[in-house]
């Protein structure tokens, strides 16, 4: 494939970093997943695949994982059952760290990977993009803050989409092994 970029995906080792990774790799793309866990997938012998553990709150671990990126996909994230302050340190300080370094190695494209949560409950359908922000609890909170990060450097002149989907399903939604996804 000529046109083969390097991924960066944080939170490679989880339900969305690992279907991102093999999305990637068909396409003959080559790939790094940082990750707090350990990327525990075939995958991870795949000559284009290189892992890293690693937080995103760790700047040093962070810049390990951003050489010779063309493009970051932004997955990880803290989830709601997380204390607050581990919500705000990894989703909006990481996400920080992501985007400082992926400008210091010259990354064309980080795509943050967002949340509904922002919307908080909304009291109409559909919700547009442009409706109002107002995220419910710690998690929906650092989401807008994470946001607002990007938005900072989309004023740079980085490009930033930001997505923000509903929730994520299919097969390893549980777990490597699937043993409880089927309900």
């Amino acid at each position: 494939m000529t046109d083969s970029k390097t991924y960066l995906v944080t939170g490679g080792a989880g339900f969305l970093g690992i279907n991102l990774v093999r999305y990637l790799l068909a396409r003959g793309h080559r790939v790094t997943s940082l990750d707090i866990a350990e990327f525990d997938y075939p995958e991870r012998s795949h000559a284009q695949v290189t892992t890293i553990k690693g937080d995103i709150r760790d700047r040093a671990a962070v810049d390990r994982a951003m050489q010779g990126v063309d493009i970051v996909v932004h997955c990880a994230a803290a989830l709601p059952l997380y204390s607050r302050e581990d919500i705000f340190s990894t989703d909006v300080d990481g996400t920080r760290n992501v985007l400082e370094s992926a400008q210091q190695h010259g990354v064309e494209r980080v795509i943050q990977i967002s949340s509904t949560a922002v919307y908080g409950v909304p009291d109409h359908h559909p919700i547009y993009e442009t409706d109002k922000l107002i995220g419910v609890g710690p998690y929906g909170e650092a989401k807008i803050l994470a946001e607002k990060v990007c938005e900072e450097f989309r004023a740079q002149g980085m490009c930033v989409p930001i997505i923000r989907p509903k929730s994520f399903i299919g097969p390893e939604r549980l777990g490597a092994d699937d043993r409880h996804a089927h309900t």
